[in-house]
């Protein structure tokens, strides 16, 4: 049985400033996950709101346009289905914790999963993402990070996910269709002019 990254709850959201997205504290958001997670069974975790698990969350960028991916009907989670993200990322696992930071130990199995980049010129945490609305979300939060890429970048998992590259203007043109996380990134991070 898989088991994931949580941490506690009320004392992650008593750290975290009103709204759904923050760039205050975030080192020391990462400071309190590294020193107080520990693992859960998935299927419990996907249902518990004691904890939330804590999802690395990486936006790509090239040249000013940002890779735009479609979620496929073979996508393990049902409930992002047929959505648009500009999110790669996933759960942290245990064999993730013995590398000295296990927050970046996860993001970068995650992304070597999921897609195949060239070269990385840069890797940043943006934010923390925080949003209880109902769904997937309220049993989820997010460190959003900037990879700045160079390169070809491309899909691994072709039957899970499709992927192109995006202008601003067509994010606010789909901006509708676009996964719940991904739309507040649209708002808090690129628009903000954050990324």
């Amino acid at each position: 049985m898989e088991q994931v990254l949580v941490v506690d709850r009320k004392e992650l959201e008593a750290r975290l400033p009103a709204g759904v997205f923050t760039t205050e504290g975030i080192e020391a958001l990462r400071t309190f996950i590294l020193e107080n997670h520990f693992f859960m069974d998935r299927e419990k975790a996907e249902y518990d709101n004691t904890v939330k698990q804590i999802i690395p969350y990486v936006i790509l960028r090239r040249e000013g346009r940002y890779f735009l991916l479609r979620r496929l009907k073979k996508q393990t989670e049902a409930r992002l289905h047929d959505k648009l993200s500009l999110g790669v990322g996933g759960h942290i696992n245990p064999g993730e914790n013995a590398a000295g930071d296990v927050l970046e130990a996860g993001l970068l199995r995650e992304l070597h999963e999921e897609v195949s980049v060239e070269t990385i010129r840069s890797l940043s945490c943006v934010g923390f993402l925080n949003e209880n609305n109902g769904g997937v979300s309220d049993y989820h939060a997010a460190l959003v990070y900037l990879l700045e890429a160079a390169g070809q970048v491309s899909v691994l998992e072709t039957e899970k996910m499709s992927g192109h590259w995006a202008q601003v203007d067509e994010l606010k043109e789909v901006l509708d269709r676009l996964e719940t996380w991904s739309g507040i990134v649209v708002e808090h991070v690129i628009l903000a002019g954050l990324a």
